[in-house]
């Protein structure tokens, strides 16, 4: 493996394989990899931080402020609204002439949650080169935060709120 590829699941197998002599079926080593995970995210979706041992830093969900300056589109609502417009037989609005209903819908909530990964706490040489993808889609982790927010209207409460001195990275 080289040093600037990206690692696959195909390639952790294999090195568990050689470095510890144990032949496991990949099927059953996906499965193992993707149940442990999925604990790793119910956790966080407890409020509970990860600590990945290893001196890596910890995994786990922070809620941010949002700042006023910024406004954030709702582009799930601002899609809906659009196509209301649109089924009404309105004209949207077009930025050259200035004409027409403006459908960006903002978000009104004072704050966001989000997926994090405190890395200031890792020995990790070059980390500022690093970052940790947390899944989107239908069955990933994103949703699964999205999903519980919008099913209950406390569970942001769960998480911590977002200090800047955390070394917060995505």
């Amino acid at each position: 493996m080289s040093k600037s590829a990206a690692y696959t699941l195909d390639d952790v197998h294999r090195f568990y394989q050689r470095a510890y002599g144990e032949k496991i079926q990949k099927k059953n080593f996906s499965a193992i990899c993707a149940e442990f995970n999925s604990g790793i995210v119910d956790l966080m979706l407890k409020g509970q931080d990860f600590n990945m041992g290893f001196n890596l830093g910890y995994l786990g969900i922070r809620r941010v402020d949002r700042d006023p300056r910024y406004p954030a589109i709702d582009w799930a609502e601002s899609k809906k609204y659009k196509e209301e417009l649109l089924v009404a037989g309105t004209s949207l609005y077009d930025k050259d002439t200035g004409k027409g209903v403006k459908w960006h819908v903002y978000f009104t909530n004072s704050y966001y949650c989000r997926f994090f990964w405190t890395k200031g706490l890792s020995s990790v040489k070059n980390k500022s080169g690093y970052r940790f993808d947390f899944t989107r889609g239908v069955k990933g982790n994103k949703e699964k935060l999205k999903r519980l927010l919008q099913s209950n209207d406390i569970a942001y409460l769960n998480f911590k709120k977002y200090n800047p001195s955390q070394r917060f990275s995505a």
